[in-house]
């Protein structure tokens, strides 16, 4: 392929999607170090987490501007005006959409997923693999010529939100030290674990302190599970880069199959993800301090992307008990401070 001088990225998905996804614009910004690349977004949130790389622009489908039709058209002409050489999209987009994106932006060359032909509009197409969200975008960027090398998941925090983070602790008058970060939540019910509840008391009796991760969307979730307890902190409905920031001064995190713990383990925070119905081996959070937990119920798991869960059961979530979970995490703890740990998935 010829050298680009503009490359279209179409990231869709949430936060884990667009973490997965750095790795592979690193190698891309490495293959290509004079090149422009702007990085289309499916939502607002992931976009933040690279808003602040230098020499990428970054945009969202969310934004108030491209709202209805009048706005996708806004959108449309905003792309024509990069004039792309290359568009690709990532491991996780619909193919029809992504296709007519890329058609309409004006890229002369586009790559992107064909399942069941509806990638017809793309002039480079492949199909959908089956390996870890983090390996298929590179498999995808291998069509622009992108060597992988030791590109691993990246998060830039901005200095103001550690700055944030600090008077957060001030007010509270805690101590950042042993710290356990906890995210009962995530972005499908169905994946929700339902006893972060008696896990925290576990915490608590060790003596721990505890701060609770969440949306805005999962405040009254969170609250209805919560230990009433002087050490336990909720951290509800901050942006993206301050929670990054309360997640790094974490000595353990512990959530769902959510886009926290993949932000968790990119940060080099020892990371317990329990998984249920969705795919680990899809989706797990990529890393060396990271740890998984999981049923191993023949029909588990029953999703490969996660979404449009139809099982009503959820035994696989139910069958995992918090002493496994508890147990998993005391490893990576003693790991931390030099005891050898057996994961229990990498």
């Amino acid at each position: 392929m010829d050298k680009p001088k503009t490359v279209l990225v179409i990231a869709w998905g949430g936060i884990g999607d667009m973490i997965c996804l750095t790795p592979a614009l690193l190698a891309l910004r490495k293959r290509y170090p004079g090149m422009r690349m702007v990085v289309l977004c499916e939502n607002n949130t992931p976009r933040e987490l690279i808003s602040h790389w230098k020499g990428v622009c970054t945009l969202s489908m969310r934004e108030r501007k491209f709202e209805g039709i009048s706005g996708k058209l806004k959108m449309i002409k905003e792309l024509r005006r990069f004039c792309f050489d290359v568009s690709v999209m990532n491991a996780v987009g619909p193919s029809f959409r992504s296709a007519v994106i890329s058609l309409l932006s004006g890229a002369r060359v586009r790559i992107g997923k064909s399942v069941r032909g509806r990638g017809f509009f793309n002039t480079i197409r492949f199909p959908e693999y089956r390996m870890h969200e983090v390996d298929t975008n590179f498999e995808i960027f291998r069509y622009l010529d992108v060597e992988r090398g030791d590109e691993k998941p990246f998060v830039q925090i901005p200095e103001e939100s550690f700055l944030f983070v600090d008077r957060w602790y001030e007010e509270r008058k805690i101590t950042a030290r042993g710290i356990i970060g906890i995210h009962p939540g995530a972005g499908d019910k169905k994946k929700r674990w339902d006893k972060f509840g008696e896990l925290m008391e576990s915490f608590l009796r060790k003596g721990k302190k505890i701060v609770v991760f969440g949306t805005e969307d999962e405040r009254y979730y969170i609250e209805s599970i919560v230990p009433q307890n002087k050490c336990v902190f909720p951290f509800v409905g901050y942006s993206i880069t301050q929670t990054s920031a309360m997640i790094n001064r974490c000595e353990l995190f512990i959530g769902n199959d959510s886009g926290l713990s993949h932000l968790a383990s990119a940060l080099s925070v020892p990371t317990v993800t329990i998984f249920g119905p969705s795919s680990w081996k899809r989706g797990r959070p990529y890393g060396d301090k990271s740890v998984i937990v999981k049923s191993n119920l023949p029909c588990s798991p029953c999703s490969w992307l996660g979404v449009g869960i139809k099982c009503r059961t959820l035994k696989c979530l139910k069958e995992i008990r918090v002493e496994d979970v508890y147990r998993e995490a005391e490893k990576l703890m003693e790991g931390r401070k030099g005891v050898p740990v057996k994961y229990a998935s990498r």
